[in-house]
């Protein structure tokens, strides 16, 4: 009994294994090269990320996404496909691959932050700068009518009845 169950595994194991190694991809004549696979996903990402934002402008201005991707590195579909399909069935390289997407992805966060952050503290000093400008022209306003109004006494003219 233990035999047969041993024996079935067995035989399933060695049927796994035996597609494992038909499934494999063959390397493809026009691979694309790793780094240039790290920033095709890059852009992938960025405009995942801007698609799923404000899809509705990117179809106002009829572009499609992938389209523009595969255009500015100057590949087709089908390369992308055979490419990434051969990359994913060797999961260290494509792992690889993304943790400099994810690395890149993280470093791009930074800079945008910071810049974001930059403009905020100038937007704040710049409002507290116009502030303190109209405060200092609302102090002049009531100095100039303090003065106005403490004009030194004029003496008036005697009137008599007899003129």
């Amino acid at each position: 009994m233990i035999r047969k169950k041993l024996l079935v595994l067995f035989c399933i194991v060695l049927w796994v294994s035996s597609c494992y190694q038909y499934n494999k991809p063959e390397k493809p004549k026009n691979l694309i090269p790793k780094e240039q696979m790290v920033n095709i996903l890059l852009d992938l990402k960025l405009i995942g990320a801007v698609t799923g934002r404000d899809k509705e402008v990117l179809d106002s201005a009829k572009v499609v996404p992938e389209s523009y991707v595969y255009k500015k590195y100057n590949i087709d579909s089908a390369q992308f496909a055979n490419s990434n399909a051969y990359y994913t069935y060797y999961m260290k390289e494509y792992a690889e691959i993304y943790e400099k997407v994810k690395d890149s992805l993280s470093k791009l966060k930074t800079y945008y932050t910071d810049i974001l952050d930059r403009e905020l503290k100038e937007k704040r000093k710049a409002d507290s700068l116009k502030a303190a400008k109209r405060e200092l022209e609302a102090l002049e306003l009531d100095a100039e009518i303090i003065d106005t109004e403490e004009e030194e006494p004029r003496l008036i003219d005697a009137v008599s009845d007899n003129e």
